[in-house]
């Protein structure tokens, strides 16, 4: 019988009895949620709150907010806080970035190689991308109630494609600014291949420290020396976000290898402190000097530790609550593609609305769009999944036997 790792919530069985590691399907579903509500959050704000809402400047938020009143004031810090956690719905990001590197890998590391070579794996792979990818595009021209904040020229065709690089600083955050993400997927899978035979040479240790110092780096060079548009650094150049994805990458290494001890040290206190470390020197380091190379990788990385243990209490504590999170997780990439024009008409129209009643609004908002979402990817994954079973069948029957 497989022991429960001692610090791991009582009565929480190990994630390895499951088919699915819901845990971190739950990580999805909670980075998710939080960069919803960011977009709302950012499209309805009206200086009220100070951006970013940094200690020193929440401190004389609540002084200005909450007065001489000792419950005015308990009520201004309560609502500092939850707009400072609004404002951080970028970090999530990050966590997806690592995600996308222990999902590529971890079905890999039970084979060694892609079934049917690369080629296969590569279209595999793409097919899971692009269908719902260009679906977004064909809601985003067809739909109402939603916010339009570029006009429509050559660059919607080259978005189309996939293209969300060149021209850098027309294209990276054209029409729908979250598809900048799926530019960075792209370049990361072309090299991908490369990435995964150096790790399996050098060794997950290894091959993770070189990939965070090309990192620091690549992104030194970027800000510091070339001085090239923020947007290479946010993502428009692969190797500016290799830290997370590698971090993912040698952790599904590192878990197929040895599941309970992985876990049992990622869910005990020393691993949530090491979490917490981490993203706090990534907030610290999130300035305009040599530090900003460090900042994504260590915010990514804790926020990931820190969002595990909290979806990992609730799959054990709140089941309910851990399924919705899992659930929203599961399907997070068409969530993802589909949101942000939604959330940022909505949050326009919440202008000047108190804090609590943006708060449900914006709740009430993400289950609406990601209950559409999901409809409308199952549809699309059922109708991708029978294609390629087609190719499939058309590709064993061409070869000679």
């Amino acid at each position: 019988m497989t022991k429960t790792p001692r610090e791991l919530p009582p009565g929480c069985p190990p994630s390895t009895q499951t088919s699915r590691l819901l845990w971190l399907d739950a990580v999805k579903g909670v980075s998710m949620i939080w960069i919803a509500v960011f977009h709302c959050f950012l499209a309805s704000d009206t200086g009220h709150y100070p951006w970013p809402l940094s200690l020193a400047r929440m401190a004389a938020f609540i002084r200005d907010c909450g007065g001489a009143d000792v419950l005015a004031t308990a009520g201004c810090t309560v609502e500092a806080l939850v707009a400072a956690l609004y404002q951080k719905g970028p970090q999530p990001v990050g966590v997806f970035i690592l995600l996308s590197g222990f999902g590529l890998t971890y079905g890999l590391t039970r084979t060694g190689e892609p079934e049917g070579g690369w080629g296969r794996w590569y279209v595999r792979r793409l097919a899971r991308l692009y269908p719902m990818y260009w679906i977004a595009h064909v809601v985003y021209l067809i739909s109402p109630f939603v916010h339009r904040q570029d006009p429509l020229d050559y660059r919607f065709l080259l978005s189309f494609i996939g293209d969300r690089v060149i021209p850098v600083d027309r294209i990276f955050f054209y029409v729908n600014p979250s598809w900048w993400f799926f530019g960075l997927l792209m370049e990361l899978y072309l090299v991908y291949p490369l990435l995964y035979k150096a790790m399996r040479r050098f060794g997950p240790a290894r091959f993770l420290v070189f990939c965070g110092v090309f990192t620091v780096l690549s992104r030194y060079l970027l800000f510091g020396v070339l001085e090239a548009s923020g947007n290479y650094v946010q993502g428009a150049f692969f190797g500016a976000r290799l830290w997370e994805f590698a971090a993912g990458m040698a952790g599904a290494v590192l878990y197929r290898q040895r599941p309970s001890a992985v876990e049992g040290g990622l869910f005990s206190h020393r691993g949530l402190v090491a979490g917490g470390v981490m993203y706090v020197l990534g907030l610290y380091a999130y300035q305009p000097n040599v530090l900003y190379a460090f900042s994504d990788g260590l915010v990514g990385t804790g926020l990931f530790i820190i969002l595990a243990h909290l979806t990992r209490w609730c799959l054990c504590n709140v089941p309910r609550l851990g399924s919705l999170l899992t659930t929203v997780g599961v399907y997070s990439y068409g969530i993802f593609l589909l949101h942000q024009p939604y959330m940022i008409s909505i949050g326009q129209r919440l202008r000047g609305v108190s804090l609590l009643y943006f708060t449900v609004a914006a709740a009430l908002a993400i289950a609406l769009i990601a209950t559409g979402s999901i409809l409308v990817e199952r549809y699309v994954n059922r109708l991708t999944s029978w294609l390629l079973e087609r190719f499939d069948r058309r590709s064993s029957h061409s070869l000679p036997t």
